[in-house]
Formats: structure tokens, C-alpha cells, sequence
């Protein structure tokens, strides 16, 4: 049985539902909240945050709110694709996720979250299998040059399954490349969360955490403990693996993404305190 406590964890808030927010605004929030550590939206499609083209002189002011306001910016979470076909666009690719690495290593972040990719979908060939450990083991010798950790999230697609994500970051040579453990991404594609965790788990760096619901015949997102999933033996699994990476909650509908984040919040730390 672990014995970590909750002085010991380290939570964070993630960036995906305050992404409609001024940055600010959404360190502000999250101040009071109680949480000191947050992510950081670089991304085309979250303009108030920072864009994957954005200049050294944007990223020092989020550096300057985030020193003003008390927090500090330990994830980006960027968008890239390592499955592309053509060689020069998997090249522009790589550096990109490079570029990520100098935005963090210039707000002193220590992760930065990104994806294989959806130019493939399914069907993980040799091929793709090749394509993804060249462009992982390139991008993860660049962050570790500064000590920064690359998280790959399961995010349906090639990372559908906890086997099949083993199998892309076992072929990873990068010490610094490991995996972002989403278990409600994973239960959203029908997929078991504590067993896909079984299989990626000497892998995990990073972790968020939602949970799903059944609605209208489907699934949604929904705060931590108000979904489907069983939690315990999920959260007993990774502390007992000795995990000592941050419990990020990622509520995500911006429409009341304070009640949900607060609420995430305080049901994982009392579900933790349970199984410690």
C-alpha cells in the first residue's frame, strides 16, 4: 500500500477548459482554486492563450503574469503530428515540438504534452511504427538536453488502447519521451482505463484527469467522480507504481469550467487520501 499523502502529490490545472479565457484571467482562477501549477494552451486553435507561432517576447509576458499572479507554468500542451507521410512535412513537425521545448524551457515548465497524431488513424504498420520513433527519439534527445519531459497523450486514434500505446513508446529510445495517462480518453473509446494503465504504466510521466458519462446515447466529459469510472483501484495502481508526476485536472466545458475544476479537485484529493 502507498503512503503518499496529498502534501506529497502534486496537482496542476489543466488548460483545455479555460481556453476561452484571457491567460490572466485563467491563472487567477486557478490561484483560487489553491492551484499553484498550471498548464499552458500553444495551440492555433487557442488564440488567447499562446499560438504555435508565437514569439519569445508573448511567452515572457505569460512568464511575467504567471510570476505577478503566483503560479507557475509546468505543462504545454501543443499540438503536433508524427504521422504525416512527407518527409519534409514530418521535418517541420519535429521542429515544432522543438520550438514547444524552448517555449518551456523558457517559462520553466517541465513537461510538454503533445500527440503521435491523426493523419493515420488505426492501422499502426511498420511504417508508421518507424516514422513515429524517428520523429519521437529526435524531439525527445532536444528536451532532454534542457531536462524537459515529452508527454504523448492517449487520445483515441493510434493511442486508442493501452497495448497499442506500449507498443509505439516501448520502440521510443528518448528517455525524456513518456505518456500522458488520460483514463477518461481511454474509457471514451470503450477501452478499460485500469487495464490500458497496466500496459503503459512504466511510461507515465504525466496525467489527467476527467471523468465519462453516459448522455443521449452516447459519452461526454465530465468533472472528476461525477462519470462511469471506478477510480480506486486506478489511483492505487499508479501511486503504488511509485508515479511522482503531477494529477492534473482537466475539466472540460468552459461554460462552468471553475465549478468543475473545484469540484474535480476536491474529489480526487479526497479519493487519494483513501487509497494512501
Amino acid at each position: 500500500m502507498s503512503n503518499t499523502n496529498n502534501n506529497q502529490v502534486k496537482f496542476a490545472c489543466a488548460a483545455w477548459g479555460y481556453r476561452e479565457l484571457e491567460i490572466p484571467e485563467y491563472f487567477r482562477l486557478a490561484a483560487n482554486l489553491g492551484i499553484e501549477s498550471v498548464e499552458v494552451n500553444v495551440d492555433p486553435t487557442t488564440p488567447k492563450h499562446l499560438l504555435d507561432s508565437c514569439s519569445d517576447e508573448e511567452v515572457d509576458r505569460v512568464a511575467s503574469w504567471a510570476d505577478e499572479i503566483g503560479v507557475r507554468v509546468v505543462c504545454i500542451a501543443a499540438n503536433n503530428d508524427f504521422t504525416l507521410m512527407d518527409k519534409s512535412d514530418l521535418e517541420e513537425q519535429i521542429q515544432k515540438v522543438q520550438r514547444f521545448v524552448d517555449i518551456a524551457k523558457r517559462l520553466n515548465a517541465e513537461v510538454v504534452r503533445i500527440f503521435t497524431g491523426d493523419s493515420v488513424s488505426e492501422n499502426l504498420s511498420s511504417e508508421v511504427l518507424n516514422r513515429l520513433h524517428y520523429a519521437f527519439n529526435l524531439a525527445g534527445d532536444y528536451a532532454q538536453e534542457y531536462g524537459i519531459k515529452l508527454a504523448i497523450e492517449n487520445h483515441g486514434g493510434l493511442t486508442v488502447n493501452g497495448q497499442q500505446t506500449a507498443k509505439i513508446v516501448e520502440g521510443i529510445k528518448s528517455p525524456a519521451v513518456g505518456v500522458n495517462f488520460d483514463p477518461a480518453n481511454f474509457l471514451k473509446e470503450g477501452v478499460d482505463p485500469l487495464m490500458a494503465l497496466r500496459y503503459i504504466l512504466p511510461w507515465v510521466n504525466y496525467s489527467h484527469w476527467k471523468d465519462v458519462r453516459w448522455s443521449n446515447g452516447g459519452t461526454e466529459y465530465c468533472a472528476f467522480g461525477e462519470g462511469e469510472i471506478v477510480w480506486k483501484p486506478i489511483l492505487k495502481e499508479l501511486l503504488d507504481s511509485g508515479y511522482q508526476g503531477y494529477w492534473t485536472i482537466e475539466y472540460e466545458t468552459v461554460e462552468d469550467v471553475q465549478r468543475g475544476t473545484g469540484d474535480s479537485l476536491v474529489c480526487l484529493r479526497r479519493m487519494l487520501q483513501e487509497v494512501s
